[in-house]
């Protein structure tokens, strides 16, 4: 048993959170990967991680060793495929947290990456809401509006447009809103994602509108949104690559579209350290070659 090896294994723990996870990505089986740790705890005299019967926390000595890991772990990476020793290149399991609807958008576009790289896999985790990257094992994330974490590492991918709109079966029974203002006259459906204000933002050659939406319904998914907007519901402010294909088939209506909405950032986030594993730098050149298509569409 090597230190390396011992290192590899930490890392992996640390982004799964599961000694059994680890054993059947790798194929070791669990008793060797608790060894890995323990030689890991015996070699540097602390405690890794913290755990009980139910969870596996990583200690903070487990937290000041893990980028240190990183990199250890991608210096040796980068020199074994510069020296060909490896005939994949790219190879392993990244966990990819994000939100809802760009997996979905994402979901679409994988199978070129994942045919150009065989031996890599990608596991989307989605659910909108921020959660905590280590806890939840994972290498890398997408995250909508703005960063607050400073432990953080945050690559700006570009800002996501965002339509207001309606179906056309709704706006039959109900009129169609010419201007912001009128919103104040329907139900206006809220996405929660983020933040507990939902004050809308508009703005025409200068002239400034803020709406408070409110309605009989919000969600805190804008797949839940989306749909509650399709039934009639009421009028919903959601990202354009979600609803462009309904817009462009009539399904939708786009609502005051010389009026511009302030886009949302999004950034692809993860704990460090800068010198990713070569298997995460790939998914994450991949979000930015997405995040390309996003700003021309």
């Amino acid at each position: 048993m090597d230190l390396l090896s011992a290192l590899h294994s930490f890392v992996r723990v640390a982004a799964t959170g599961s000694f059994s996870a680890v054993s059947r990505e790798t194929g070791a089986s669990q008793p060797t990967i608790s060894r890995h740790i323990a030689l890991l705890e015996a070699h540097y005299g602390a405690t890794l991680f913290a755990r009980t019967t139910r969870s596996l926390m990583m200690t903070e000595d487990g937290r000041s060793l893990l980028p240190h890991a990183y990199e250890v772990l991608e210096i040796l990476e980068t020199a074994e495929t510069a020296l060909g020793r490896r005939r994949a290149s790219v190879s392993g399991l990244v966990r990819l947290g994000i939100t809802t609807a760009f997996g979905l958008y994402l979901t679409g576009k994988l199978g070129k990456l994942l045919e150009e790289h065989t031996d890599l896999s990608v596991e989307l985790v989605m659910r909108d809401g921020f959660g905590d990257l280590v806890e939840e094992g994972l290498d890398l994330a997408v995250r909508v509006g703005s960063i607050a974490e400073g432990s953080l590492i945050a690559r700006r991918l570009g800002s996501v447009r965002r339509y207001v709109v309606a179906s056309s079966d709704y706006l039959a029974r109900r009129g169609t809103p010419v201007h912001p203002r009128d919103l104040l006259n329907h139900p206006c459906i809220a996405y929660s994602y983020g933040g507990s204000r939902h004050d809308w933002h508009f703005d025409c050659k200068g002239e400034e509108n803020v709406v408070a939406a409110s309605g009989p319904f919000r969600a805190n998914s804008s797949e839940a949104v989306l749909q509650a907007v399709r039934s009639g519901l009421g009028i919903g402010m959601l990202p354009s690559f979600q609803v462009e294909e309904d817009v462009a088939s009539g399904r939708l209506i786009h609502l005051f579209p010389e009026w511009t909405v302030p886009e949302m950032p999004f950034y692809a986030v993860h704990t460090g350290p800068r010198t990713l594993p070569l298997r995460t730098r790939t998914v994450l050149d991949f979000l930015i070659d997405i995040s390309d298509v996003l700003r021309q569409g």
